[in-house]
C-alpha cells in the first residue's frame, strides 16, 4: 500500500473515531438516562449530570430514595473500585518479576521467586477482571429498578 493511501486511510479512521456529540438532555422528570457527553458518558436526571466511573459515588446518589437501586449502585461502585485495586497490584506484580528475573547463573532462587510472582500476578489479572466485567449490570440495574419505581409512583 502507498503512502497515500495510508494516509487517507488513517484520516478516514481517525475522523470516523471522534464521532458525533450531541446536547440532548432527556426531559422525562425523575428518570435516569444515561447520555454521551463531553466525549464520556454520564447519568442524567432532572437535568443533574452524574458520572458514573466507579471512583465517585454519584451513581449511588443518582438513584437515591430508593434503597434497591441503591444497593446495586453501591455494588457496581465497589466492585469497580476492587477491579481497578487488583489490576494496579497486577500491573504491579507483573514489573516487578519482570525486572527479578535473571539470565545469568546462579540466580536460581531469585528466578523461582520472579516465576511464582508472574504466576500470582496472572491471578490478580484474572480477578481484576471478573470484577470489572460483573460490576456495570449492576449499574443498568440500579438504573432499571429506579427508573421502574419512577414509572410506577407516576402511574404508567
Amino acid at each position: 500500500m502507498n503512502n497515500r493511501r495510508k494516509l487517507a486511510l488513517t484520516a478516514i479512521l481517525t475522523t470516523l473515531c471522534f464521532g458525533c456529540a450531541s446536547s440532548y438532555t432527556p426531559r422525562e422528570p425523575g428518570r435516569i438516562s444515561i447520555v454521551g457527553a463531553t466525549g464520556r458518558p454520564v447519568l442524567v436526571k432532572d437535568g443533574k449530570t452524574y458520572g458514573f466511573t466507579g471512583f465517585s459515588s454519584e451513581p449511588v446518589d443518582a438513584v437515591a430514595g430508593n434503597p434497591e437501586a441503591e444497593e446495586h449502585a453501591r455494588t457496581y461502585v465497589h466492585r469497580s473500585r476492587i477491579g481497578v485495586v487488583l489490576y494496579s497490584l497486577a500491573v504491579a506484580s507483573l514489573v516487578g518479576a519482570i525486572a527479578t528475573h535473571s539470565n545469568e547463573p546462579g540466580h536460581t532462587v531469585r528466578n523461582e521467586v520472579a516465576d511464582g510472582t508472574l504466576i500470582g500476578s496472572l491471578g490478580l489479572l484474572i480477578g481484576s477482571l471478573v470484577f470489572i466485567s460483573t460490576a456495570p449490570g449492576h449499574l443498568y440495574d440500579a438504573i432499571n429498578i429506579y427508573n421502574d419505581d419512577v414509572s410506577r409512583r407516576q402511574g404508567r
